[in-house]
């Protein structure tokens, strides 16, 4: 069976190995630091899930979210926020520009595996 394709935008560098760790056993992972480089890596690979940091150089997660909802390839991609941004009112702005879930850091690996098989399987 093809394994799903995640991509992960992330620009702190232990973070990004921590969350591929956790992944590469059960997905295909492909990974970025910069929001830029994401928007092409997403139009190159059309992953099945992107997971999406909202601080990052030249191109934050929620222009690059509301961007991906705006493309006809991957206005269906499950879109998963993790971010450092714990408010109520950051929450709230992920879900408006098309995020499909939205965790915290720091998270726990399992929460976090757990919750990437979820949307996966949706």
């Amino acid at each position: 069976m093809l394994k799903k394709k995640v991509l992960i935008i992330e620009d702190e560098k232990n973070i990004l190995d921590a969350q591929k760790i956790i992944l590469e056993n059960s997905f295909e992972v492909i990974t970025t630091m910069s929001g830029d480089e994401g928007f092409n890596l997403a139009k190159k690979h059309l992953p099945d899930l992107i997971v999406l940091d909202l601080m990052l150089p030249f191109r934050g997660g929620y222009d690059l979210s509301f961007h991906f909802r705006q493309d006809k390839d991957l206005k269906d991609t499950k879109i998963m926020i993790v971010s450092a941004l714990s408010q109520e009112i950051d929450k709230k702005k992920g879900k408006m520009v098309g995020a499909d879930y939205y965790m915290t850091k720091p998270f726990e690996p399992d929460e976090f595996f757990n919750k990437v098989k979820d949307l996966l399987s949706e």
